[in-house]
């Protein structure tokens, strides 16, 4: 006859391979059948059993009796349920959003790429400017005035424009080559 660990208050050790076997088996499909409940979906309650069995497993904690172990276990269950349940909630909401908003997903993926593309090549095209027009370039796109950056660094309002103009020119320039546009005066 197997022996109750609980009846005799043993502590559950569950380093012990033969006892957290015992327990897997145990308890199993009483928690299959309570996550049921919630989740009619046998693969997903399935799949949240055993991410509570291995968290159990790699934690290797120790329980005063059954009785805690028990009520750890249900409750670790639960908990993982529902956080299944939210985030796939969240992700419903997610992809209903996205249709919703009358734009295919793969083409809000695409859009996005090419503009992290085009940032990227603007944030290479911004440090290849000296020093100097990098710094006066920077505080005017803050929103400082001319005469402030002039102050700030200490040069005078014709240089900060210059730097500014030089910018553009140089950011724009290399935006009309990436994107292949042609250049002004330039039939198409």
């Amino acid at each position: 006859m197997e022996k109750d660990l609980s009846a005799q208050g043993e502590a559950i050790i569950l380093t012990n391979s033969k006892q957290f076997r015992h327990l897997y088996e145990k308890y199993y499909s009483q928690l299959k059948y309570f996550g049921m409940h919630y989740v009619p979906d046998e693969e997903v309650v399935s799949d949240a059993l055993q991410d509570v069995w291995l968290r159990l497993w790699e934690r290797r904690e120790t329980f005063r009796n059954e009785t805690v172990f028990k009520t750890y276990l249900f409750r670790a269950f639960h908990n993982t349920l529902l956080n299944r349940i939210k985030r796939q909630s969240v992700e419903q909401e997610f992809v209903n959003r996205e249709m919703l908003s009358g734009e295919p997903l793969e083409d809000d993926i695409s859009s996005r790429m090419i503009e992290a593309e085009v940032y990227q090549m603007v944030n290479d095209a911004f440090e290849e400017l000296s020093t100097p027009c990098r710094r006066v370039y920077s505080a005017s796109l803050e929103g400082k005035s001319q005469k402030e950056i002039a102050a700030q660094y200490d040069i005078t309002i014709n240089t900060v424009k210059k730097h500014i103009n030089n910018a553009n020119h140089y950011l724009r320039d290399r935006l009309r080559r990436f994107l292949g546009l042609p250049e002004k005066g330039e039939e198409t």
